[in-house]
């Protein structure tokens, strides 16, 4: 099947070792200030000599994608998508192209600066490097010596320097690192993992039949989906998509149904039963490659077509037609599992219910199925951490089911650190997170912090957390730092680089800097583990692989395939414990845990309220983006969508500023009464409502869904879960 484009080494060991559719579409759409620096029409060709144009890897979200800066007299003028970039297929998005305010915006953080007031009032003065660095290590010196090295949690997220940040905390021997999959993606790798033993990626574009629960990729962009999605070969695919709301995607979908909020899982449910019921499931392939099928067929009688329309307000007969369809589009049918935060206290088993819809179909390593990820292995760097005695492991150890090691869990974490149990936390090192903005309930966040003895934030913005932060690092923006070259796993794997397109600017300094100089100050055997400059370090990622250094000097990027390979785990052990899909899971079951789906009715909306849910859109990139000019420009505040039946039922007009609040905090915003939206749900979009003076753009306007969302938490992978929480609105 061809697609559409025919841990550880010393210092010592490692020296011995060593624009098209959305593009334009994007353009159409930017801003005035776009529009002007587009309209100078200071555009060269790549082999322009007289000018500098650099390959290198956009920064503004998770997808990574191809960029050409061009650069003009020193300025970074205008950054183009590289058309080598095949995960892109050849684009950038609106978000892609406004990655020039991150460098010249004037809310920079532009120098070192150390707390002169209270917390949170905003006071700082500006601070030499030599005195910033000097405080943060004593400070982690002194946190070490009075409450162990445990005593200081290590915040970030992802991102090509990342690892160092991770690095430093296991060298500095904190076992506690908080990271963001628990406020995304834990629960989706939970329930694909127990089920598949990894979390595979659909092959959209190869697929003739999508059902998408809630993942709006028209807005909530992921490449290549967002764009495979809507080029359905010869239009042949079908989507059909579940959302309380009418969503961009809604708009695209062949058919859009508006779900209850919270009762994915029982159409999942309920179409499973159709195809196992009717017989319409790959028999073979059930046989030879999954366990439990038998507990599965008994399971599932109770999940009738009826008895879900009930629960989800589709009709039978629809889900009964769409399971039909879907098993004889099979195996090029994907029931998209999506990266969504989770919705409900239910989601692992939500997503596990998606995986074994799939796995009974037979779509597994098949073109337009669900395919396993491969990638490109670099060399790795080794490190050596040193050991201390007397740390104890990690703090909310024992909390979630299945806890990630590394992640942590955002809520089971913070609520350990106010009880002060099992023992205190003091200390706080943040790199490119923001929890203030993107974690729930903001005014548990606060108290978390407030009884910090040390906070020092590493960021290239002053957003609400550095705020509140005592001491402030800037780091270089993705468009003045060389980066480690980064391996992107998928369909097709990917190898990318990160060049500086200019000096950094003002007193900004890379992550690796900033960590190495810290190290330095703490003790020789940490600061081994990070002697070395970025250009000995790609040299050794790069090692015995030319080909690769070729590419990415001539394309920006590296291929070592164009078309998909499908069908390699065929005849081989996944990666569970039974080495086959696992259907039925012995390892939930020995755990405790509900072996298979089980479905629960979530909470009944109290009269006179509405269930709060969230969402994305294509301007912005969770919380990072909003006080961007060029987005700022498109999307200037967040608004409270509301049914218009119900708001004539309350007098309530569109545009009206209203106070929502939830059993934690009151905000305000403006109305947008529409039809849109189911009668029992009110929307808002994330990254709004800041505390900080710092983000001029945004100060004072809209309201923060993270000050009203409780943190109510999925308990099998500690994910929060974003959508049980409850409104009332009323006239500000």
């Amino acid at each position: 099947m061809t697609i559409a484009f025919s841990k550880k080494l010393s210092r010592r060991n490692f020296l011995l070792a060593s624009s098209c559719a959305i593009g334009a579409g994007s353009v159409a759409m930017m801003g005035s200030r776009y529009r002007a620096l587009a309209a100078s029409k200071h555009v060269f060709e790549l082999d322009d000599l007289a000018n500098r144009d650099v390959f290198t890897s956009c920064g503004m979200c998770v997808n990574k994608c191809g960029v050409i800066a061009r650069v003009r007299n020193g300025v970074i003028e205008k950054l183009d998508p590289n058309p080598h970039f095949l995960k892109s297929r050849g684009m950038l998005c609106a978000r892609g192209n406004a990655g020039l305010d991150t460098v010249y915006s004037p809310d920079r953080i532009k120098y070192p600066m150390i707390r002169t007031g209270e917390r949170g009032d905003g006071k700082f003065r500006q601070a030499s490097w030599e005195e910033a660095l000097d405080l943060v290590a004593k400070n982690l010196q002194d946190l070490a010596e009075k409450y162990t090295r445990a005593g200081t949690v290590f915040v970030s997220t992802e991102g090509y320097q990342e690892h160092f940040f991770t690095t430093f905390a296991e060298c500095y021997g904190s076992p506690n690192t908080l990271r963001h999959p628990s406020l995304c993606l834990a629960s989706n790798i939970q329930g694909f993992g127990a089920t598949y033993g990894t979390n595979p990626t659909p092959d959209v574009l190869n697929a003739d039949y999508l059902i998408m629960s809630g993942a709006n990729r028209s807005e909530a962009l992921i490449t290549p989906d967002s764009i495979d999605m809507l080029t359905g070969e010869g239009g042949k695919r079908k989507v059909v998509y579940l959302d309380p709301r009418f969503t961009k995607t809604a708009a695209k979908a062949t058919e859009w149904f508006p779900i209850r909020a919270g009762s994915d899982m029982a159409f999942i449910l309920a179409m499973t039963n159709v195809i196992v019921t009717e017989g319409l499931y790959a028999k073979q392939f059930v046989a030879d490659m999954t366990i439990g099928f038998d507990e599965l067929k008994t399971h599932i009688e109770q999940y009738t077509p009826e008895w879900a329309e009930a629960e989800c307000d589709i009709p039978a007969a629809d889900i009964r037609r769409i399971a039909r369809e879907f098993a004889a589009a099979a195996p090029r049918a994907v029931y998209y599992q999506g990266r969504r935060s989770s919705f409900f206290d239910n989601d692992t088993q939500m997503r596990r219910a998606m995986a074994i819809l799939n796995g009974v179909i037979g779509n597994w390593d098949q073109p337009g199925g669900m395919v396993p990820n491969s990638s490109i292995v670099l060399e790795r760097h080794d490190y050596l951490a040193p050991w201390y005695d007397g740390v104890p492991p990690r703090l909310d150890s024992g909390s979630a089911s299945y806890l990630s090691e590394k992640d942590g869990s955002w809520k089971y974490f913070r609520d350990r650190v106010i009880e002060g149990k099992p023992y205190p936390v003091k200390g706080m090192m943040i790199y490119k997170q923001n929890p203030l903005v993107s974690v729930a309930n903001r005014q548990k966040t606060l108290e978390m912090m407030e009884q910090m003895e040390f906070i020092c934030t590493i960021d290239i913005t002053m957003n609400d957390t550095a705020y509140y932060s005592d001491v402030i690092l800037p780091e270089a923006t993705y468009l003045e730092r060389l980066d480690p070259i980064e391996s992107l796993g998928g369909i097709l794997p990917v190898v990318t680089t990160r060049e500086p397109c200019i000096k950094p600017m003002y007193e900004s300094k890379p992550n690796l800097w900033i960590i190495q100089q810290l190290s330095k100050r703490l003790d020789d055997e940490i600061y081994a583990s990070f002697d070395f400059t970025m250009e000995e370090y790609r040299h050794h990622q790069l090692r015995n692989r030319p080909d690769i250094t070729k590419a990415l000097k001539e394309k920006g990027v590296f291929y070592e395939k164009t078309t998909p390979t499908y069908g390699d785990t065929y005849g081989k052990r996944l990666k569970t414990k039974s080495g086959k899909i696992e259907i039925y899971s012995e390892k939930y079951a020995q755990k405790g845990l509900d072996p298979l789906p089980v479905y629960s009715r979530p909470a009944d909306i109290p009269e006179g309220r509405y269930r709060l849910i969230l969402g994305r859109n294509a301007y912005l990139t969770h919380g990072t983006t909003a006080n961007n000019a060029y987005l700022h420009d498109l999307m200037p505040e967040n608004s409270l969508w509301l049914n218009a039946g119900e708001a004539r039922k309350r007098g309530l007009r569109n545009g009206q500023v209203v106070k929502v609040t939830s059993s934690l905090a009151s905000e305000q915003l403006k109305l947008f009464v529409t039809e849109k939206i189911r009668p029992d749900c009110v929307f808002m979009s994330h990254g709004f409502g800041v505390i900080t003076s710092g983000q001029r753009l945004l100060q004072g306007k809209s309201g923060s869904d993270a000050a009203l969302i409780e943190d109510n938490v999925e308990p099998i992978s500690g994910n929060i879960a974003m959508h049980q929480t409850f409104v009332e609105i009323h006239p500000a």
